[in-house]
């Protein structure tokens, strides 16, 4: 038995590929008169670590990632019109919370962009808690964010289940102590979730919901 349900957000409950390779083409070319990323390998970085990491990676110095930060930012406010939940969630939050389940997300995704989006595709108030970028100073595959969920929810990892699209997502929650159902609708796929310990993997929300449903 569950009480809680815990969720990745770009790639699990949110379509935003687009808006994210978008801003990144944007704020780079502007900054830094260079496109990145340019490959399948940069790109799964994108989704993969944070931006307080990846500025600096990919500007090369401190003043420089400053600016591209912004730029960023600036270009997000535009391309984050894109971004859609992907079918079936928010039914499927609706039909947890109706469940008496708590709802969490767990993202390396800053605090603004993260509220930009719950507020821009309507889900703000089917979420109990959000985990940002500036919450923990480990971000994922380390289990320090969903720690923070199950503490501030007050929900032992045991009747915990956190859902995401990478292997960086099952490290997190595997590690953290919970059972992680992989989504095969994100970047990854089915196998290389299995791969890493995910439990099972969904098809679409409404597996996902059935197997939630199932545990609590």
């Amino acid at each position: 038995m569950i009480d809680a349900a815990l969720f990745d957000w770009d790639g699990t409950l949110l379509d935003s590929r687009s808006a994210l390779l978008g801003a990144w083409h944007a704020a780079t070319q502007e900054v830094l008169a260079r496109r990145w990323p340019t490959n399948a390998q940069e790109e799964e970085l994108v989704f993969t670590l944070p931006g307080s990491q990846l500025f600096p990676r990919v500007a090369g110095d401190a003043g420089a990632a400053e600016r591209l930060r912004d730029g960023f930012q600036r270009a997000y406010e535009t391309t984050g019109e894109q971004v859609r939940a992907f079918p079936g969630v928010a039914d499927m939050l609706a039909e947890l919370r109706g469940a008496g389940l708590r709802i969490g997300v767990i993202t390396s995704k800053a605090r603004q962009r993260y509220d930009l989006d719950a507020r821009r595709i309507g889900l703000a108030e089917r979420i109990d808690l959000a985990v940002c970028q500036e919450d923990t100073r480990a971000h994922k595959p380390d289990p320090a964010p969903v720690r923070y969920a199950l503490e501030a929810l007050g929900v032992a990892a045991d009747r915990a289940v956190f859902a995401g699209d990478t292997p960086v997502d099952v490290a997190a929650g595997t590690g953290a102590g919970t059972p992680v159902i992989g989504v095969a609708w994100g970047a990854a796929g089915a196998r290389p979730l299995l791969d890493a310990g995910a439990s099972v993997v969904a098809r679409d929300a409404r597996e996902l919901t059935q197997i939630l449903l199932k545990r609590g």
